[in-house]
């Protein structure tokens, strides 16, 4: 279950960049002088957007062959990556916590390209994912009550690597639950809480 809720980021990501090509479809829609112009960026994008796939493979390739069934694996990833997304335009970024330029270089010889943006973050992917496996711990102990605040009121986490924190998603968002959170599970300042709604049951 956490290799498959984990691995869905990547996939969430390429989903919100569609949305966000299809909004732009019908924004240039109304105008037929850019028609032509929006299908040829749209081709561009898309072609991105297959190379930025390849990438990601190649990168988890690269931190272990065995990265699917590791995925969840914090020691799977090294201290200076914070993770990897698709950006609007369909360029694979790769956010690194120090040494941009460096590892840069040190990516581009993974990628076997330099077609991909680097940007700084402060927490690293494997920091999010520490803090992920406390949140499954606490989740999965049986002599956790039920009525704990956070288990009554907890809809879901995961690691957001364009912003760099790790969401917790709540039904509801009250010093009560953060406090029982921070108490029970971590204090860590990468913690972002919002509210949500359970994920409805397939």
């Amino acid at each position: 279950m956490k290799t498959n809720r984990y691995s869905i980021l990547l996939i969430l990501s390429l989903l919100l960049f569609s949305v966000a090509c299809n909004q732009q479809k019908k924004k240039n829609a109304k105008s037929p002088v850019t028609e032509p112009a929006t299908a040829s960026q749209s081709e561009i994008t898309a072609g991105k957007n297959e190379r930025a796939m390849v990438y990601h493979e190649k990168l988890m390739e690269f931190f272990g062959a065995d990265w699917m069934e590791r995925e969840s694996d914090p020691d799977l990833y090294p201290e200076y990556y914070g993770g990897s997304f698709i950006d609007n335009s369909g360029t694979f970024v790769i956010a690194v916590t120090v040494n941009p330029e460096g590892n840069r270089q040190k990516l581009g010889v993974i990628l076997g390209d330099d077609d991909f943006k680097v940007e700084t973050v402060q927490y690293s992917y494997r920091q999010m994912m520490q803090v992920m496996d406390k949140i499954d711990a606490f989740l999965s102990d049986v002599s956790i009550p039920q009525d704990h605040p956070v288990m009554l009121h907890f809809a879901g986490a995961y690691p957001d690597v364009m912003d760099n924190r790790v969401k917790v998603i709540l039904t509801e968002v009250n010093q009560t639950v953060i406090n029982a959170f921070k108490k029970d599970i971590s204090a860590s300042p990468m913690l972002l809480f919002e509210k949500g709604e359970l994920p409805a049951l397939m």
